[in-house]
């Protein structure tokens, strides 16, 4: 258990961080007698018959009084807690280590007797009904040495250093930022190592809150059953003593952070280790207090919503750590009837709320601001089913509200069996060398200063996330516009081969036989185009990693450092960096997926207009034409003339030339690719909104032809997700328009969005969306009624041919009468 113990810490363990040389060298005989006496305990404490306080509890006594010195009990106390982290939090994790001739030999068991397997996989997943109490914290394994430790050392001093010890490291875990990766798709997700880096610091921070919990609780246990009369007397002497860890600060900074996926759970196990006395305490009862509102905002929030400040899977993990501590003996259940009637005030309706009162009370008492993140650690697709498992003991199959009166809490219990992977097979050789690299590697940081490993791991990180952007801005964009090249000939080559008729028919069954009819040739070249990509990555990519790696290490780390040292951290470096590049590969590159939703966008443009290839070999060159760069600066210019001054110098002459050269850029210029096309598309949307802002009397018949002619040319519609006709109304342009403060402008732009509509730039399902979307937020009563004018002028004379059509008429129609009919109540009516 115990084969890895707390190295030598340069920063910290040499003789200038003790007092005395007496003291240094006391304290080497202090960490020797520590190691033997838990080398004892792990032979000895399953012996039948052996009793922790005899065999150990005079030598732990003897061990701590060697030197009655601050300094000793620091570091004896630091000791303590490094160790405990280590044996169990490291260990556990290296245990879970699985070759893959395991996971085969796990695979082949379904061919053994394929019934009884069924059987089993039904006990893991099938939840056992079980009406009894929730069990308290438990300190299984090696945990139970370092509690008996405590139990039995009798000595204040320790206890003191080793309470301080563990606040500030709890403080330093939950002040721990992660942050999503940025070489993955979405704004939410992280990468492997960020996950286990959260596993880690959350199991941390959970044992350490738990033994701190015995530590503080431990000279209020009672072994009989304590009576009301005491409970109050105790009360009414300890309400004016407050704890040394400062559970209300974390808490609300954990609201306004939008970390309570991290804070939460490590306050739970602390509480669940206080006696009932102290849980009763006017500090404690806001704790528990705010706990609740938390869990009630939570069960209120709609976590579908896009602006939801907490994912599903955060939300869920919450609800059931907090559920699990809502059960506990020791928890004041009388309090509920207080909270529910209190948590129905309107700051405390949602996290939304709650976030922005607290922040609201936190700027009232400090000058510090709380800096947005771009995604808070509560919105990061980072809760995963092994941090479930782990926080949740056991697993509510449902969650409910407090109902009644609030006395009681209704939760279904269920008894599971969880899977826990088994090393079936000793390690193979080539996981055993990994296994042993990585505690060589440990071993190396354990001999440097702690910057060393943090340079390391900065330079790897940085140095991964530069060689996926060079893959995506030079390898993956070539090899995507050369599979396309090569798929435009083969789609040629196929429609010329159909019959005239079949060229002209545009239904739905012609679109899908021609795409069966391309399938073979699409995969085959997704295939190529895929392996080719990845033989580049894999020739090129190490190449520059190493060099980039190399000039980081060199210029970081500090000039004193040897050679040697800096050539194994430029190694660690390198494997850490290629571990996260390959992992982007397989994820993003292994796939045929990219290559193939190119090519069906392809086709789509193909019957979209009528033509089998829309590509820039086809479209004629006019070297006079303005370039898209050019374009993008015009049109920037514009718009910051009309931001800056109302555009008082802009002309309608010089309007209709920048959409004249704006055409010819679409039309006329073989080089355009589709990126600066599509900033092009964004740029000339947000120039005509500017216009009917702040330069409305430009906004003339003749200039909307013309930005109509543009977007018509350039096919904008509404059948792509990513179309900008698909946020015309989004909340930005509505705050856009409401600058000027014109009421005039709105009917005006109703009328713009009508001919949208008639020539089929925009449609009605897509309107009537963005409309729906803007009930979401709340917009001032005079805002909606110009909105309601604007979407009345947009639907006038609005023609429906068909069924479908007719019921998005009458949908905008009623947006626009609830529009104008809306009231909101003022915020103290709420």
């Amino acid at each position: 258990m115990g084969e890895i113990n707390v190295s030598f810490q340069i920063d910290t363990d040499n003789r200038e961080n003790f007092s005395s040389t007496i003291s240094f060298h006391t304290f080497k005989k202090q960490r020797d007698a520590f190691y033997d006496i838990l080398r004892i305990w792990e032979e000895n404490h399953l012996v039948p018959g052996w009793v922790f306080q005899i065999a150990l509890g005079g030598k732990i006594r003897s061990m701590l009084a060697m030197h009655n010195d601050c300094s000793n009990y620091y570091h004896i106390a630091r000791l303590f807690k490094s160790q405990l982290l280590i044996s169990c939090i490291q260990n556990r994790h290296q245990d879970d280590v699985v070759d893959d001739e395991s996971l085969n030999f796990l695979k082949a068991l379904k061919h053994v007797n394929p019934e009884k397997l069924t059987q089993l996989s039904k006990r893991f997943v099938t939840p056992l009904p079980s009406q009894s109490q929730s069990v308290g914290p438990s300190f299984p394994g090696m945990q139970e040495f370092f509690k008996d430790f405590i139990l039995h050392a009798f000595n204040p001093i320790f206890y003191t250093h080793l309470e301080n010890c563990f606040v500030h490291e709890i403080m330093e875990l939950n002040d721990t930022q992660f942050a999503n990766s940025e070489i993955e798709d979405s704004e939410t997700m992280v990468d492997d190592q960020t996950q286990q880096n959260f596993i880690t610091c959350l199991a941390s921070l959970r044992l350490l809150a738990k033994v701190l919990g015995l530590l503080i609780s431990l000279p209020y246990r009672s072994e009989s059953n304590t009576t009301k009369e005491i409970i109050m007397t105790q009360i009414e002497i300890r309400s004016k003593v407050l704890p040394s860890l400062n559970l209300q600060a974390c808490l609300q900074n954990a609201i306004i952070e939008g970390k309570l996926s991290l804070t939460i759970p490590w306050i739970i196990k602390y509480l669940a280790m206080m006696d009932i006395v102290s849980l009763r305490l006017p500090y404690y009862k806001q704790i528990l207090e705010l706990l609740y509102y938390i869990y009630h905002a939570i069960n209120q929030t709609d976590l579908t919503a896009p602006d939801c400040l907490i994912s599903q899977q955060s939300a869920v993990l919450l609800k059931s750590s907090l559920c699990w501590l809502f059960e506990l003996s020791n928890f004041p259940r009388d309090f509920y009837i207080v909270w529910q009637k209190t948590c129905k005030i309107k700051e405390l309706k949602s996290l939304k709320q709650m976030e922005k009162f607290f922040e609201k009370k936190k700027n009232s008492h400090s000058v510090d601001c709380v800096i947005p993140v771009k995604s808070s650690l509560d919105k990061l697709d980072i809760i995963t089913d092994r941090t479930m498992r782990m926080c949740c003991s056991r697993m509510e199959s449902t969650f409910s509200l407090f109902h009644g009166n609030g006395t009681n809490l209704n939760i279904n219990s269920n008894k599971h069996i969880t899977p826990v992977t088994s090393q079936l097979r000793r390690l193979g050789g080539t996981t055993r060398a990994k296994h042993l690299e990585l505690q060589l590697e440990e071993a190396f940081f354990h001999g440097q200063p702690a910057s060393t490993r943090k340079t390391v791991d900065f330079v790897s990180e940085r140095v991964a996330s530069t060689c996926v952007k060079h893959m995506c801005n030079t390898l993956l964009t070539s090899s995507r516009e050369a599979n396309l090249n090569s798929f435009r000939k083969i789609l040629k080559h196929k429609h010329i081969e159909k019959d005239s008729d079949e060229q002209s028919e545009l239904s739905k069954n012609y679109f899908n036989e021609f795409k069966v009819l391309l399938a073979s040739d699409m995969n085959t070249l997704a295939n190529n185009a895929s392996r080719e990509l990845k033989d580049q990555c894999e020739k090129t990519i190490p190449a520059i990693c190493e060099t980039r790696v190399a000039a980081s290490i060199e210029s970081l780390l500090a000039e004193d450092s040897l050679t040697a040292v800096k050539e194994m951290c430029i190694k660690i470096a390198t494997r850490i960096a290629m571990e996260r590049i390959n992992q982007w590969i397989q994820s993003h590159i292994a796939g045929d997926s990219l290559f193939i939703k190119d090519m069906e966008l392809e086709i789509n443009r193909f019957f979209r207009n009528n033509s089998p290839v829309h590509s820039k070999q086809e479209k004629y060159h006019n070297m006079d034409a303005p370039n898209p760069t050019t374009m993008m600066d015009e049109l920037r210019g514009l718009i910051w003339h009309m931001l800056d001054n109302n555009g008082i110098d802009l002309t309608i002459s010089s309007v209709l030339s920048t959409l004249d050269k704006l055409y010819q850029s679409f039309n006329q210029r073989d080089d355009l690719l589709p990126g600066p096309q599509k900033v092009l598309c964004y740029l000339s949307i947000d120039f005509a909104l500017f216009l009917v802002a702040y330069r409305m009397d430009l906004f003339t018949r003749e200039v909307q032809d013309k930005l109509i002619k543009v977007w018509l040319s350039n096919n904008l519609r509404n059948d792509e997700d990513d179309s900008p006709m698909r946020r015309i109304l989004c909340s930005r342009n509505i705050m856009l328009l409401m600058q000027p403060q014109n009421d005039a402008l709105w009917p005006i732009f109703g009328k713009f969005l009508k001919r949208l509509l008639e020539t089929k730039i925009l449609d009605g399902d897509s309107l009537s969306d963005q409309c729906v979307a803007l009930f979401r937020q709340d917009w001032p009563v005079p805002l909606l009624k110009l909105l309601s004018k604007c979407l009345s002028e947009a639907i006038e004379g609005y023609k429906a041919n068909d069924e479908a059509t007719e019921k998005v008429k009458y949908l905008l129609g009623w947006i626009a009468e609830t529009y104008h009919e809306i009231e909101f109540c003022d915020d103290d009516e709420l």
